[in-house]
């Protein structure tokens, strides 16, 4: 339990792995009940979104967004018979770390609910949630990978007492190395499952 849990005299430590690892148990309860189909579509979707196809996709939208802002005011203006105003600059910078976090969190809704239209949850038996569960634990990851990269609140220890609880900080970087990893099994899992399924069907 070393590592994720540690007890020094009456303080427990609870590592970045023990962290990481309680955060996953939403996930890994979400995706037993949703079964492996839609957690798996879900798992596909946000390695593209953590991946750099997703992060332009996320800057894109700031600009999408910055748009529909100018051409507020250039309407705006036309009503109240002045002049259109000129596009010098972006109302919202697309560096904007509130801006990329809000754009990430309806990119992670998007993946959710098109696990949802795709996959099926009516039917799965248990190996189908049990591989629900492992997809939403690394769900719930790919999403916490990409949070940190654009914002750290977990970045500082701390210090809770009583109880007498230490968090270690976690660095930004602890989990960007794993995305790609990550990513590779998403798609080998849900492919080996996939084929199980279907050999199992045809039995």
């Amino acid at each position: 339990m070393g590592v994720f849990f540690q007890m020094v005299d009456d303080n427990i430590i609870i590592t970045n792995w023990g962290l990481i690892a309680l955060i996953c148990v939403p996930g890994i309860i979400y995706g037993y009940r949703r079964g492996w189909q839609e957690e798996g579509f879900t798992a596909i979707a946000l390695g593209l979104a953590v991946a750099g196809i997703g992060q332009e996709f996320g800057k894109l939208l700031i600009r999408i967004i910055n748009y529909a802002i100018w051409v507020f005011v250039v309407f705006a203006a036309q009503i109240r018979g002045g002049a259109a105003a000129a596009r010098n600059r972006n109302a919202i910078a697309e560096n904007n770390q509130w801006a990329q976090l809000i754009a990430f969190a309806l990119i992670v809704l998007v993946a959710y609910k098109a696990g949802s239209i795709l996959g099926r949850r009516r039917g799965v038996n248990l190996l189908g949630r049990v591989a629900g569960s492992a997809f939403g634990a690394i769900n719930v990851i790919l999403i916490l990978a990409r949070t940190l990269e654009i914002f750290n609140p977990l970045q500082n220890t701390t210090i809770v007492d009583p109880p007498s609880v230490t968090i270690l900080g976690m660095p930004a970087g602890l989990l960007r190395g794993l995305m790609a990893g990550l990513v590779a099994i998403v798609v080998a899992l849900f492919l080996a499952i996939a084929w199980f399924q279907r050999r199992r069907a045809k039995e």
